[in-house]
């Protein structure tokens, strides 16, 4: 993966900042605009993009917990939900995970490549719609007979989904590289 990356945490913490902005405002117009059509399935595209951005542009621990707890933060009070109190924690989980996959050193053939950024998707994914799904079982919000069917299949589509954003994100941060001044 290509990697233009800030020279300081200020600008770091900008960029996430302006992501979060960003991922906020598409998920509140989305929501309040197709969000009866889509049932916000857009969002878990354009979510998977903006972390991939973030990474690529920044280096260090914390950036994506960051935005993910921000973005979990803001929507969690705004965006119209069936269920309440499982945006913070869920966007918080992904960007933990998303984070301590693409900043740790997982093993020594992992670097921070195309397939590394993938599978923090893959696993940050799980995670959020993990948290999400285990609030939403909680309060009874799910049918019983149904909850093993309705978790596997939402972990899989917002899996799919995540990774669609992922390769989206990826292909236009390869475009960024070549703006980038010299």
């Amino acid at each position: 993966m290509c990697a233009i990356r800030t020279s300081s945490r200020s600008q770091g913490i900008a960029l996430t900042a302006i992501l979060s902005a960003v991922y906020v405002a598409y998920a509140l117009l989305s929501s309040y605009t197709v969000g009866a059509i889509t049932h916000g399935m857009e969002n878990f595209i354009i979510r998977s993009l903006l972390f991939v951005i973030l990474i690529a542009f920044t280096t260090g621990l914390g950036y994506s917990t960051l935005m993910g707890g921000i973005s979990g933060l803001v929507l969690e009070f705004t965006i119209p939900t069936p269920v309440r109190f499982h945006l913070l924690p869920s966007l918080f989980a992904y960007g933990l995970v998303f984070d301590l996959i693409t900043n740790f050193p997982i093993s020594l053939l992992m670097d921070p490549s195309t397939l590394r950024v993938l599978i923090a998707t893959i696993l940050a994914s799980t995670a959020m719609s993990s948290v999400a799904l285990t609030v939403f079982t909680l309060v009874g919000f799910f049918p019983p007979a149904l909850i093993s069917i309705i978790w596997a299949l939402e972990i899989t589509t917002d899996v799919i989904l995540g990774i669609i954003g992922t390769i989206i994100g990826l292909a236009l941060t390869r475009q960024l590289k070549h703006l980038k001044p010299q």
